[in-house]
């Protein structure tokens, strides 16, 4: 739909793998219900919990739980104080599949995904948007000179501390790549800040709210280039494979027509990205029988949330024209990022910084997080 100089569109964001995007929350066993027989996990409301205690006069007994050192769940406790599964109702605000986490013997917390004032999960507008502006950054990165960034980037101190290592010089890259506008100010001097960033030129709005029962826990499977994978005791909550979200996003045409954009540009930004990441990245992992298959069928790919991996956020492996110097650079980086990660072999022996792909598991299946395709309408 166009209104003057903008254009509306409609945006279907359907996950072919698991997606986190997360409330920053981390529940513990304290704090939800897992019935491992049932492979479901209840999440309580506690002001009505609280409610509900009191009208059994157990909320001493509660507090004391609480107070307790030692880990016991939540549902111990429940059935402790005569209170089944049919008085849950009164307090519970919403269940989800336990998925791999019913028969982990690990499982201790729950990371939250992302939700509204009404507890339902949505996706953040400003996750896409964030998705679409790496994809692009790589898409610019294919044109032009960048040979005076390489070289700052190659220069960089390395003897800084994590956090400020390539900070000045990847800000400096990000600038040469967005600020495109070229407005002026009065004096006729071009604006040197966030004016000028052609991202101005897109607006994405949160999605509509989506049922919990979009929700299933995901744990997470690291794996190496050899095909050996690592499970780690960390569940998030994840929406599940062929979820469907639905967003829209405007399109400023004569802000983005500036840095020589339309919409065709950025799909064509998104599949770059995608068989990129493939090329450089996924595909110096071995493959699995087991693996689910993703592809799109109508639209574009995007990789979403977290849990996906530096690859996918990062432009690292599209800065240089041979994967081998790229390669290099993101072993250093992870190196200076994670020195006990045993980052030190990624070039030279896994052939791949860093040296794990991001998995998790639904229905016995291996997936990559965050797989997604998003259909412009």
């Amino acid at each position: 739909m166009r209104f003057c100089h903008l254009e509306r569109l409609n945006i279907t964001l359907r996950s072919l793998s698991p997606v986190f995007i997360g409330s920053g929350e981390r529940l513990s066993k304290k704090e939800y219900i897992f019935d491992p027989h049932k492979g479901m996990i209840y999440f309580p409301d506690f002001p009505r919990l609280v409610a509900f205690l009191k009208s059994r006069s157990l909320l001493p007994a509660y507090q004391d739980y609480l107070l307790q050192a030692r880990n016991n769940d939540f549902r111990s406790f429940l059935e402790q104080n005569r209170i089944t599964e049919s008085d849950y109702p009164s307090f519970v605000s919403y269940s989800i599949e336990a998925g791999e986490a019913a028969r982990a013997s690990n499982f201790r917390e729950v990371l939250t995904f992302i939700k509204d004032a009404r507890g339902l999960p949505y996706i953040p507008g400003s996750s896409v948007k964030g998705a679409i502006r790496t994809a692009l950054a790589a898409y610019f990165l294919k044109k032009g000179d960048w040979s005076r960034s390489r070289q700052e980037i190659e220069r960089a101190d390395r003897s800084l501390p994590p956090r400020r290592y390539l900070a000045r010089e990847t800000g400096n890259l990000e600038k040469r790549i967005f600020n495109r506008l070229e407005y002026k100010d009065r004096r006729g001097e071009v604006i040197r800040g966030a004016e000028n960033d052609l991202m101005r030129g897109l607006r994405i709005s949160d999605s509509a709210p989506l049922s919990p029962e979009n929700l299933v826990l995901t744990g997470k499977y690291d794996r190496m280039p050899d095909g050996a994978v690592n499970r780690l005791p960390i569940f998030r909550e994840s929406l599940k494979p062929g979820s469907e979200a639905r967003l829209t996003m405007t399109l400023d045409l004569p802000v983005l027509a500036k840095a020589g954009l339309s919409k065709k540009n950025i799909e064509e930004a998104l599949h770059a990205f995608s068989d990129q990441h493939y090329e450089s990245f996924e595909q110096y992992f071995a493959e699995s029988s087991e693996d689910a298959p993703n592809a799109t069928q109508q639209g574009v790919d995007l990789i979403l949330g977290g849990g996906a991996g530096y690859v996918s956020k990062t432009v690292t492996y599209n800065l240089y024209p041979e994967r081998e110097q790229a390669l290099a650079l993101a072993g250093r980086i992870m190196v200076k990022q994670f020195p006990r990660h045993g980052h030190a072999k990624d070039a030279a022996v896994h052939k791949a910084a860093p040296h794990t792909l991001k998995t998790t598991m639904y229905k016995g299946q291996y997936y990559q997080m965050g797989r997604c395709e998003l259909i412009l309408e």
